[in-house]
């Protein structure tokens, strides 16, 4: 049976893993599982699974019988030492993921990797890191796991493009100008995907796209001209490919992300999701519009400009992102925040982790100066 941990087990990525291992009785043993701040969900969750270790890392932890407990990131890291493990599932949404899945690459765990900062702030070094230990990096967002799939036993002289699918969010029909009156509640409102808030409005921004085209590129090997992004309403196309000849592949599904992340820890299990019924199938398929998702276009750009352009990106967004929800800017303030963040020198390169440190703090700083 294979053993995994489970970082983030409260947010949605993690409760969904939980739910599938619980409710299909996969053969998966939890052995860990961490928190940032729900506590009570944390100690509930590794009774139920019978996990040897948990971790709170915003505070201290209450002692739990029969399980040890840990504290703050620092914890997160004893607890991964003391533990014996296949695999980890990073789901701590973020920035702060970052640390976690260097500290599973260091610990010598394979990488089930949720969190998307981790590549899109780290780059290179992330991967580099990985080669060193000789562990895998598996990508868990659905299009990247789609795309995972479609290129395998694909020799890359064969292939032309990736292209990603994006749902178009709760305003891809709205007019811009109607833009300066979208509310959060409004924004919050995704068509097809059930997330977490901070996810939700990148989606509705087309942020969230703009960090899975940065992904990508590092995860796969294409450059900004190889890499293309289609509006897909029904969120049924996860991902595709084109070859040179011409011809597309893509992978379907319903907008469930069990198969995505079940496939990351352990593929092969059958009937993991509902299967398509095409008798009442529509697919629908539009360019975005990088006008009015001007955030979307900013991906392509910062592959092109490199250096510590994507990482300031991920940071000027999270503050702007926060700033809105707590009703403090608008949804128009909160995209120019960003654009305005990349209008910087950002060419220094990422050379480790204190370095990723301080320049994400740099970008914040200036961040918030535009609130």
């Amino acid at each position: 049976m294979k053993r995994i941990i489970i970082l983030g087990c409260s947010g949605s990525i993690g409760t969904t893993a939980l739910q599938a291992i619980r409710s299909r009785q996969l053969p998966l043993k939890v052995v860990g599982l961490s928190s940032h701040t729900n506590s009570g969900a944390l100690i509930s969750l590794g009774m139920e699974f019978g996990v040897e270790a948990i971790c709170l890392t915003s505070s201290k932890l209450q002692d739990v019988d029969g399980i040890r407990t840990y504290s703050l990131s620092s914890g997160l890291k004893q607890m991964l030492a003391s533990l014996d493990a296949d695999i980890v599932l990073n789901a701590i949404a973020g920035f702060q993921g970052l640390e976690a899945s260097l500290a599973v690459l260091q610990s010598g765990f394979d990488l089930a990797l949720a969190n998307k900062e981790s590549v899109v702030c780290a780059g290179s070094y992330l991967f580099d890191v990985a080669k060193h230990m000789k562990r895998s990096i598996i990508p868990v967002d659905s299009e990247h796991s789609a795309l995972s799939a479609l290129l395998e036993g694909r020799d890359r002289a064969t292939l032309d493009s990736l292209i990603i699918t994006a749902s178009g969010g709760p305003f891809r029909t709205l007019e811009a100008s109607r833009f300066s009156e979208i509310t959060v509640e409004q924004a919050l409102a995704h068509p097809t995907w059930n997330m977490g808030r901070k996810i939700t409005i990148d989606s509705a921004t087309l942020a969230n796209k703009a960090l899975e085209v940065i992904e990508a590129s590092h995860l796969f090997g294409f450059d900004a001209e190889h890499i293309e992004v289609v509006i897909h309403p029904q969120s049924i196309v996860h991902s595709m490919v084109r070859t040179i000849d011409g011809a597309v592949y893509a992978q379907l599904g319903t907008p469930d992300m069990t198969l995505p992340i079940i496939n990351a820890l352990q593929p092969g299990f059958a009937s993991l999701v509902r299967p398509l019924d095409f008798s009442s199938l529509t697919l629908q398929f539009e360019k975005p519009d990088f006008t009015r998702f001007p955030l979307l276009q900013l991906a392509f750009s910062i592959l092109k400009r490199g250096g510590s352009s994507a990482l300031a990106f991920n940071a000027a967004d999270e503050v702007a992102v926060e700033a809105f929800l707590s009703h403090r800017i608008s949804y128009v303030r909160m995209i120019e925040i960003v654009q305005r963040v990349l209008d910087g020198d950002w060419t220094a390169q990422i050379t480790g982790f204190s370095r990723i440190i301080e320049l994400d703090h740099q970008a914040r700083v200036l961040a918030r100066s535009m609130l």
